[in-house]
């Protein structure tokens, strides 16, 4: 980023980095240093943003939005990657409670959005002269999980969501199809784990372990079915779709046997390892697991696999849970017309492809996807648009972390046979009903 001109300001006052743990948070809240003097026509905002894996390409970025916007300069306050999530989350509490308006745009896991928007801490954008014309150019799923009661208070920026992995040479090789139901797929499945000679074969791997994971497969499973936690602010978790879905669940581990019982205690990576060892028909995971997949080093099945949106209800539809980073603007900001620019071009078709080309981190913006430069270099990632297409939020509510716990407890309980479906949902419907009062 440059100066243009400006007098000379040390390193930490232009590129501030914020280290996992409590220690590292105090040393940037008190590393803070008053604002540089500037000529009169300029002006000073800062950008808090995470530290995206690989090649950070945020700086050059940066300097492209200053050379193009001359009377801005921008101080970059980098963060920890995204899986430091607490300790980000901690910074941002901390500094938007403040109220003296830093960071004045700040990225946000897409599950803090409600949170931060119910406390008045970001600032709704259709002051902006936001509207639907600009919103249409992003994925449904990420403008709902943007909105907190009819307000825009966080902007797209990157996406993600859980889909499904198949092995295309056992599928061939069986003359089978890939699974368009949940039914196909449990056929398909338990066909071929009886065809293989390979004892160690799974036939769906997918993530049951206690914690923020199993809240996102369970909104899938949940969606595909027609349901949801939450429907226009009513609790609709016991819904008829929803017992079908906690059903299925258990099924596919006791009934149909084409999950291990070891997925309770999956997460991501302990589920992804034996779909690319080879020893897996189906999987359930996120984009990341695509490039181990392809890697010779780390995989035994490049070249044979296939993916999808995952499967969904007879009666049902396909369904995402979406992940990501979003942006916000601080709602106390000294200079809002310019955050909001800074917000605009980072999230702009530019500054999307460019992240895309150069991280392999997946556009927001619909139109993005049809870009020829992107379809050459990463097929992969323009493939994913019909499952962010049809991706869903989590349920968008301030109290979402006790959302998220409670539901874990339920669903949990039910997975390891400890509660039947409907009684699991049922209190599962209460406990939502007192924590959103």
């Amino acid at each position: 980023m440059s100066n243009r001109n400006l007098p000379s300001r040390s390193a930490l006052s232009r590129r501030t980095a914020l280290k996992a743990g409590g220690a590292g948070i105090a040393s940037i809240l008190l590393s803070r240093q008053a604002p540089a003097v500037i000529a009169q026509d300029q002006v000073e905002i800062s950008f808090a943003g995470i530290r995206i894996f690989g090649d950070d390409p945020m700086p050059a970025l940066l300097a492209q939005f200053e050379e193009e916007n001359s009377n801005i300069t921008v101080r970059y306050i980098e963060l920890p990657t995204p899986n430091n999530s607490t300790e980000i989350h901690q910074y941002l509490v901390t500094s938007l409670n403040a109220q003296n308006g830093e960071p004045d745009v700040f990225t946000q896991d897409i599950i803090w959005i409600a949170e931060f928007g119910a406390a008045g801490l970001s600032a709704p954008l259709e002051q902006f002269g936001v509207g639907e014309t600009e919103t249409a150019e992003y994925f449904p799923g990420l403008i709902e999980a943007c909105t907190y009661q009819d307000q825009l208070v966080g902007w797209p920026w990157f996406v993600d969501a859980g889909f499904l992995y198949y092995r295309s040479d056992l599928l061939d090789a069986h003359g089978l199809d890939a699974p368009a139901t949940w039914d196909d797929l449990i056929g398909a499945a338990t066909e071929v784990m009886a065809a293989e000679e390979n004892p160690e074969l799974l036939g769906f791997l997918w993530q049951a372990r206690q914690a923020e994971v199993l809240v996102c497969d369970w909104v899938e499973f949940l969606g595909s079915a027609g349901g949801r936690v939450l429907t226009e602010g009513e609790v609709t978790v016991n819904s008829e779709a929803a017992v079908s879905a906690l059903q299925l669940m258990q099924d596919l581990i006791y009934t149909h046997q084409i999950t291990p019982e070891a997925v309770l205690t999956y997460d991501e990576e302990p589920s992804r390892l034996p779909f690319t060892a080879g020893n897996g028909v189906f999987l359930r995971n996120w984009s990341y697991v695509y490039a181990i997949a392809q890697n010779p080093d780390e995989s035994r099945v490049v070249d044979q696999i296939g993916y999808q949106p995952l499967p969904m209800f007879a009666d049902g539809e396909n369904a995402a849970t979406l992940g990501g980073y979003q942006f916000g603007l601080n709602a106390t900001s000294a200079h809002p017309e310019e955050a909001f620019q800074l917000l605009q071009f980072l999230s702009g078709p530019e500054a999307q492809k460019t992240l895309a080309l150069q991280v392999g981190v997946a556009p927001t913006r619909q139109a993005v996807y049809e870009d020829a430069e992107l379809g050459e270099q990463n097929p992969f990632m323009v493939g994913l648009r019909d499952v962010f297409t049809g991706a869903i939020p989590r349920p968008v509510h301030p109290a979402y972390p006790q959302i998220s716990l409670a539901i874990q407890s339920a669903i949990s309980g039910a997975l390891t046979n400890q509660t039947p479906p409907q009684e699991a949902l049922d209190s599962l419907a209460e406990e939502i009903t007192f924590i959103i009062g």
